[in-house]
């Protein structure tokens, strides 16, 4: 009888444990671009007037995205192929900590919104007269400091 009962119990620890769902997706978060254009559609816009949207998908497998907004670390990195002065950081919106669950991790979409002030032409007068074309390097940083893949962008023309 108690061969049984250690039987029973033997098969229901491996039940139990076989239908605990281990967490596959990485640590590392990875983006995709879905989209990135001006407000209507284009990859053309006209300056100090349309405004520029960048939209990723992110898959974090312990969740840990987004730093305080108002701290000194920044969550997305952008840099523009015109200039070599490197990455330019910039933070999520707060995210509420009640949905952050090191075993499901965290998945979203992100957008992002290149105001006027953000997207200007070179300072030279052919760029100012003509208006400009660039595209960007994108990737994110979690609070644990992994840093996501990169993605780049179309290009996108600005007109005067």
């Amino acid at each position: 009888m108690k061969i049984r009962h250690v039987a029973y119990l033997l098969l229901a620890s491996v039940a139990v444990f076989s239908c605990t769902k281990s967490n596959d997706v990485s640590k590392i978060p990875q983006i995709s671009l879905l989209y990135f254009g001006s407000g209507e559609g284009t990859d053309s816009m006209v300056l100090n007037i349309d405004t520029a949207f960048l939209e990723f998908s992110l898959v974090d497998g312990d969740g840990d995205i987004g730093n305080d907004p108002n701290g000194p670390n920044n969550d997305i990195f952008i840099k523009d192929f015109r200039y070599d002065t490197g990455y330019v950081g910039y933070h999520f919106p707060a995210v509420d900590q009640s949905i952050e669950n090191s075993k499901k991790g965290i998945q979203g979409k992100c957008l992002f919104e290149f105001t006027p002030d953000l997207i200007t032409t070179r300072p030279d007068s052919i760029h100012q007269a003509t208006g400009d074309t660039t595209h960007y390097e994108v990737y994110i940083v979690d609070r644990a400091g992994h840093q996501s893949n990169h993605i780049v962008t179309g290009p996108i023309i600005m007109r005067p």
